[in-house]
C-alpha cells in the first residue's frame, strides 16, 4: 500500500486533533448543561451555579479551537466532523446521565462515522 508521504507528518493530523478537542469540549458543555437542569427547571437562578459558567467556558474554548481548525481545513471537510457531537453527547448522556442507547442509535453512529470517513477521504 502506497501511503502518501504527507500522512506521516504530524502537521497533517493537527487540525483533526484540534477538531476532536473542540467537539469533545462542545459535547461536554451539553452534558454539563443537562446536569445543571436535571433536577431543576429553567430559571434565572441557574446563573448562580458554577456549572453554568463551566459549561459556557467549555463552549468558549471549543469555539476558539474551532477557529484554528477552520483556518487549517476546508470547511467542507471540517464541518461534517461536527456531526461527531451527536455521537459524543449520546455516549456522554448514557455514561453520566444514565440515558438509554438503542440499536438504531448505534447504527446511526456507525453511519455518522462512515459518512465522515467518506467525506474526509474524498
Amino acid at each position: 500500500m502506497n501511503v502518501p508521504k504527507d500522512l506521516h507528518s504530524k502537521d497533517v493530523w493537527v487540525p483533526y486533533l484540534l477538531a476532536l478537542a473542540s467537539i469533545i469540549l462542545s459535547s461536554m458543555a451539553q452534558i454539563l448543561l443537562k446536569l445543571l437542569v436535571k433536577h431543576q427547571s429553567f430559571s434565572i437562578s441557574l446563573l448562580s451555579r458554577p456549572l453554568f459558567y463551566i459549561a459556557f467556558l467549555a463552549y468558549g474554548l471549543s469555539a476558539l479551537i474551532w477557529l484554528n481548525v477552520l483556518a487549517k481545513l476546508p470547511l467542507v471537510v471540517a464541518y461534517p466532523l461536527v456531526s461527531l457531537n451527536f455521537v459524543f453527547v449520546a455516549l456522554g448522556a448514557a455514561l453520566f446521565l444514565h440515558e438509554r442507547l438503542s440499536w438504531p442509535m448505534l447504527v446511526g453512529f456507525a453511519l455518522i462515522f462512515s459518512g465522515i470517513l467518506v467525506i474526509t477521504k474524498g
